[in-house]
């Protein structure tokens, strides 16, 4: 256990760190996506809008890190106080990171989507292409666990707000990918999903700094013998 002079040197530096690691989470995000724009310009959708390219496995690289620091922050908190509902909320939450890097790494819902939901017709929305329903149930189970999720996050202010940025902007691009594109020119389909992609791109940056935050809050709380959590 630190001396309790030292603590407040070893805060300042883990918030100095906390920012260090946010910032390089979104400068690479940045960088990558104008990398990506770059090198197949002016055919810049090629490596952004298509699904399995550069693009998404950026974006499944984060989610096994928000898996991964999940899984991490509910073994802080069985470590401080037991396995508590905070740690199945936490252990819950990495299950369902880990199950989105799959989906994104592999185009599950989409393979779902054009193998057998396709030919059933079935829309949710008037807008919608038929069986591309899958991102809107996946957007109504969150909300089904909202109120706990954020129960969790408020013990931090900065990471309840990077998690409801992640928030907003999932449901911005939940509500982009529900528009038919078979309705729209080449052109303004290529738009469309290239933008949307650079809003889930945002969104998971988003989702990884609150993770990493909370991460933090335990990591300072176990070091000064408090129980926080």
């Amino acid at each position: 256990m630190p001396n309790e002079r030292d603590m407040p040197g070893i805060k300042a530096r883990l918030r100095l760190t906390e920012r260090l690691l946010i910032g390089s989470v979104f400068c690479i995000a940045v960088l990558f996506t104008l990398l990506l724009i770059a090198v197949k310009w002016p055919n810049y959708w090629i490596y952004v809008a298509a699904e399995q390219t550069p693009m998404t496995w950026l974006q499944s690289v984060l989610w096994f890190g928000c898996a991964l620091l999940a899984l991490i922050c509910c073994t802080l908190v069985y470590a401080q106080g037991g396995f508590r509902r905070e740690g199945v909320v936490w252990l819950l939450l990495s299950a369902a990171y880990a199950f989105l890097m799959i989906d994104e790494r592999f185009a599950f819902h989409e393979r779902v989507r054009d193998n057998w939901l396709k030919q059933t017709g079935i829309k949710l929305l008037p807008w919608e292409e038929a069986g591309d329903f899958i991102p809107l149930v996946y957007a109504f189970v969150a909300l089904l666990f909202l109120v706990h999720i954020v129960r969790v996050f408020r013990a931090r202010k900065a990471a309840l707000v990077w998690f409801i940025a992640a928030a907003a902007l999932f449901a911005l691009a939940v509500g982009m990918d529900s528009f038919a594109v078979s309705n729209m020119s080449k052109g303004a389909e290529r738009l469309e999903q290239s933008s949307e992609e650079i809003v889930e791109l945002l969104a998971v940056s988003s989702l990884f700094s609150s993770v990493v935050l909370m991460l933090f809050h335990y990591v300072t709380a176990l070091m000064s013998g408090k129980r926080e959590v």
